[in-house]
């Protein structure tokens, strides 16, 4: 078993995969130069599954835990949920790093 806060070659490799860079909506940042997050929170119980794993850079993980908080959607995106001060129906969800979604009807998500 891994141990919670170290995540292997192999969690970072399947974030480069899959995530690409930082899931936060509008972040640039690229995934090696991210972090590996746990989309439910490790103190709480949250694993380290990579279903249940998601990149973010070092500035937007740090907002997890200050009113802002991440969950998976069916479609395997990850949502960032702000605070209700700051939601003014902002996307939820980053694209950036997934330019083939542009042509993605089906997905909007």
């Amino acid at each position: 078993m891994v141990h919670p806060f170290i995540f292997s070659y192999t969690h970072h490799l399947n974030g480069l995969n899959k995530d690409r860079g930082c899931t936060a909506p509008g972040c640039d940042v690229p995934g090696y130069w991210s972090e590996v997050h746990h989309v439910d929170d490790w103190a709480t119980g949250g694993q380290t599954d990579a279903d249940k794993l998601t990149f973010a850079c070092p500035a937007n993980h740090k907002l997890v835990g200050k009113g802002w908080t991440t969950r998976k959607l069916p479609n395997g995106r990850t949502e960032w949920i702000p605070p209700p001060n700051l939601d003014h129906g902002q996307a939820r969800t980053n694209d950036y790093h997934h330019p083939e979604r542009m042509f993605d009807d089906d997905d909007p998500g």
